[in-house]
């Protein structure tokens, strides 16, 4: 017994050695690495997004950013572009070497804030106390619901100053951000709320197989499969305009084009909405999102303020193709495999190192609800380690549809190349990342091959 202790210690202690000395690597690398190209590609800018407690989910996906040198195209939908943003002027690219330093450097930060929060949580005894608490309601659903929002308030509150800092001190520094701090605020805890609503259904699931089933990690994963796909049929509905306002295109002229190209592409009936993202930050974007009857295009007002005709045409391209190749299926599939195969993993390990502790932890099972946030340390190291598996998946579809929109739009590779550095002008995109950063973070291609890609394909 003592040696298969020493074992187990040995073998956590090393793991946590080797996932610190991984971080270094990369903080190093990220600071490192500043951009210093004129024509290249970075990650898509931070939206309504994931959890950081697993995979992201297939329900959005974004148009990357670039940046090249100022070309302009021949048929301007928009008869100018703000001259301080695009083309590019030496304080603007002096902004994007730093904003994409911290970016790189903010991935390992939030990670380590990830784990050191739920750690403290973990250690302090306070979730085992949390539980004795919420066990005081007999009926288990409604005990596991306490205990689940205790847990996130608490992780909430901790998190608080560092959410602060990332999403509203650096994006108003940074000139993104258009909203109060009350403003901003409102719709963080709006965000909260909805997932004390709706975060319970998976929490309740997993406890209530691992107290029932040897192969819980089968049973969930394949549990996961309707529950997320109903998030994505109702987030557009339902969610997003908590959030947004989301209505069909005011310009008919655009509106009569984007119909058009969907024609030829063989989308009937295909639904394209224009939202309000200027509400919450001067950042362009588009996606595509939904299922079913929900399933739609969304073009953000700040693109179809600062895009010329061209260049948006070729963006819903991109996005039609996410559509019609059925990418979000597919990221479905990938997400659900990722989840079986980490859920398996944990499966594998956490038991040791429950046993192990539990003394220190306040529970001997993993069926106890006190394991809540070791579970989530589990499921972000996991990620952390083999989120490279998924966002090469993620980078393969976003290059077939690069290559759809050339084809269906038949436009110039330089209108291509410029659209894509204008959304690395106007998010500050990186240029030029370091090749593992690509590798282990970016969901898209980096932008200077894209740009590259494009102007090699239709010269």
């Amino acid at each position: 017994m003592n040696t298969t202790r020493r074992v187990l210690k040995r073998r956590f202690v090393i793991a946590t050695l080797l996932t610190l000395a991984s971080c270094l690597l990369f903080c190093h690398i990220a600071a490192a690495d500043s951009p210093d190209h004129d024509s290249s590609g970075e990650r898509q800018a931070d939206s309504l997004q994931q959890s950081s407690a697993g995979p992201s989910l297939p329900a959005r996906r974004g148009v990357d950013p670039p940046l090249s040198a100022g070309l302009k195209t021949d048929l301007p939908y928009k008869t100018e572009t703000p001259e301080s943003l695009y083309p590019m002027s030496p304080e603007r690219k002096e902004e994007l070497i730093s904003y994409s330093r911290f970016r790189n450097i903010w991935r390992f930060a939030s990670f380590l804030i990830g784990i050191g929060t739920l750690a403290l949580i973990l250690l302090t005894g306070l979730s085992a106390k949390l539980r004795d608490l919420a066990c005081r309601i007999r009926l288990r659903f409604f005990a596991v619901w306490v205990f689940y929002i205790f847990i996130s308030l608490v992780d909430y509150m901790l998190n608080l100053p560092f959410t602060i800092y990332r999403s509203f001190i650096v994006e108003n520094n940074y000139g993104f951000l258009n909203q109060t701090f009350m403003q901003w605020w409102g719709e963080n805890l709006l965000g909260l709320l909805l997932g004390l609503i709706v975060g319970i259904i998976p929490v309740w699931f997993f406890y209530w197989l691992v107290s029932k089933m040897k192969r819980w990690w089968l049973a969930f994963s394949l549990g996961a499969i309707p529950f997320v796909v109903i998030l994505i049929v109702i987030v557009p509905v339902f969610v997003a305009p908590l959030f947004n306002k989301f209505e069909p295109l005011k310009d008919k002229q655009l509106e009569a084009e984007i119909l058009a190209l969907a024609e030829s592409a063989g989308i009937e009936g295909s639904d394209i909405f224009q939202v309000d993202g200027s509400r919450q930050s001067s950042k362009v974007n588009a996606y595509v999102t939904g299922l079913f009857g929900t399933k739609r295009i969304v073009l953000y007002d700040t693109m179809i303020e600062n895009f010329t005709l061209d260049e948006i045409r070729y963006v819903m391209g991109h996005e039609m193709g996410h559509y019609l190749m059925n990418h979000l299926w597919w990221g479905l599939a990938v997400a659900i495999i990722f989840i079986m195969f980490a859920l398996w993993l944990m499966d594998k390990t956490i038991h040791g190192v429950i046993h192990r502790f539990r003394t220190r932890l306040g529970f001997d099972k993993l069926s106890d609800m006190a394991s809540l946030p070791l579970v989530l340390i589990f499921v972000l190291v996991i990620n952390f380690v083999f989120q490279p598996i998924t966002n090469s998946a993620s980078r393969y579809m976003e290059r077939q549809s690069d290559k759809f929109g050339m084809d269906v739009t038949g436009v110039s590779g330089e209108t291509a190349a410029v659209t894509f550095d204008k959304l690395s002008v106007y998010n500050l995109s990186d240029p030029d990342p370091h090749v593992l950063i690509e590798f282990w973070f970016y969901t898209h291609p980096a932008l200077k091959k894209r740009t590259e890609f494009v102007r090699g394909y239709r010269r």
